[in-house]
């Protein structure tokens, strides 16, 4: 007799040393990554890591001529777009990691017409 859950435990098995090395490659490339925003007007540019740290910001001399209320939309504009790029990446990449993962192949229909979990 065999038993098919049996046989997608061993698969798991068989496969999570190399998943393990893809998805620690793939976590050392997001340390590294970092994404851009840029304002409406183009005058702030902000750069934000993976994890939504501003890591530097930009700001064009004509963005001087703003008052400050606008000078600060400009900012938080960007910043927002920066961080919005950066999670956007982060879910890119553990989406292709967990795509690849041996788990990611079971079937959540159990022919029932509604979901086991």
């Amino acid at each position: 007799m065999t038993f098919p859950a049996l046989d997608r435990i061993e698969a798991l098995a068989r496969n999570l040393d190399g998943w393990q090395r893809e998805l620690g490659a793939r976590m050392a490339e997001l340390e590294q990554s970092s994404a851009e925003g840029v304002s409406d007007s183009g005058l702030v540019t902000v750069t934000a890591a993976a994890d939504g740290r501003i890591l530097s910001t930009e700001i064009n001399a004509r963005a001087m001529r703003l008052d400050s209320y606008t000078l600060a939309e400009e900012f938080t504009a960007a910043a927002n777009r920066a961080q919005e790029a950066a999670a956007a990446r982060v879910r890119e990449i553990v989406g292709e990691v967990m795509g690849n993962a041996p788990a990611a192949e079971r079937r959540t229909d159990d022919g029932y017409r509604h979901d086991r979990y």
